[in-house]
């Protein structure tokens, strides 16, 4: 995916850190052995939370081992060992992977474009291990059918945020939710559509600059143009706070039992990291601004 929905470390225990780190080494090497050892390159800090969430959703005790790794062949790390919620996000992540690689090759031109051609023969086998051994057929056609309404859309040059915030938000929903029933199913779809349209909106934020400059689609530039001003900035930070207050909505539903390490990061993540990453990614746009004007 796109690395934003991440920790805000300082702010972490120190055991709490541990558990991250464990979940994200652990997500890796399930990984590599559910979709292939090329998949593990696409290892997220956004799929290591969906885990992280998953995970709380259906109370599975989780045990750790520690191993060696090809990043870290030298000493031993503590790793979360494989279980379902992994697994699952691993071939979601496969699914996710290979469409958006697709929408490059179809939408980009240049270089991306002919580094996703390369990445395709790669990416493929990893979509086929997530459909085969994953079962996860129907969520590939979703994600296929959603990526396709919304390079449509973006086709159309339409300046609107809402709506293609809307599909992405429809299909992290569809990869959260899955599998689960009744009230768990419910949160889960809450926060991902709600952490679906945060993500789109903060890409498209981060890559306005760019888009502009590769005349790629993007909605702030249709709206704005070149420069937003701090009334506009504040208007965006206002949005994606609304975002983050409706995913925060349904967080508060889940039962955490004596995990509080589980419910410590998530929260991290929910408060303190992701209003830093907006934080972040407005400071480069308008540090951006100042060069030009400078």
């Amino acid at each position: 995916m796109f690395g934003y929905v991440k920790t805000y470390t300082p702010e972490l225990k120190v055991a709490d850190h541990e558990y991250y780190r464990a979940a994200y080494c652990g997500l890796c090497r399930s990984m590599g052995k559910c979709t292939g050892q090329c998949s593990r390159f696409t290892l997220s800090y956004d799929f290591t939370f969906l885990a992280l969430i998953r995970l709380a959703l259906a109370g599975e005790q989780v045990s750790f081992d520690k191993k060696r790794c090809i990043a870290h062949p030298l000493r031993k790390r503590r790793m979360m060992k494989q279980n379902p919620q992994l697994e699952y996000c691993a071939y979601a992540a496969a699914l996710l992977s290979y469409h958006k690689l697709c929408d490059d090759i179809d939408d980009e031109r240049g270089v991306k474009k002919f580094t996703a051609l390369l990445a395709r023969p790669f990416v493929s086998p990893m979509r086929r291990k997530a459909i085969k051994k994953g079962g996860l057929g129907a969520l590939d056609s979703l994600i296929s059918e959603k990526l396709k309404e919304l390079s449509s859309f973006e086709a159309s040059g339409e300046a609107s945020v809402d709506t293609p915030a809307d599909i992405f938000g429809e299909i992290l929903a569809a990869i959260a939710e899955h599998g689960f029933e009744a009230d768990r199913a419910k949160i889960a779809k809450n926060i991902g559509y709600h952490l679906g349209r945060w993500v789109y909106i903060t890409d498209a934020l981060d890559d306005l600059a760019e888009d502009i400059l590769k005349r790629r689609y993007n909605p702030f530039a249709l709206m704005y143009g070149r420069d937003i001003d701090e009334r506009e900035r504040g208007l965006i930070a206002d949005a994606l706070k609304n975002e983050l207050c409706d995913t925060e909505k349904a967080f508060d539903l889940i039962e955490f039992g004596e995990n509080k390490s589980l419910e410590n990061i998530i929260s991290n993540v929910f408060y303190l990291g992701m209003p830093r990453t907006v934080e972040s990614v407005l400071a480069k746009d308008k540090c951006e601004k100042n060069k030009k004007e400078a």
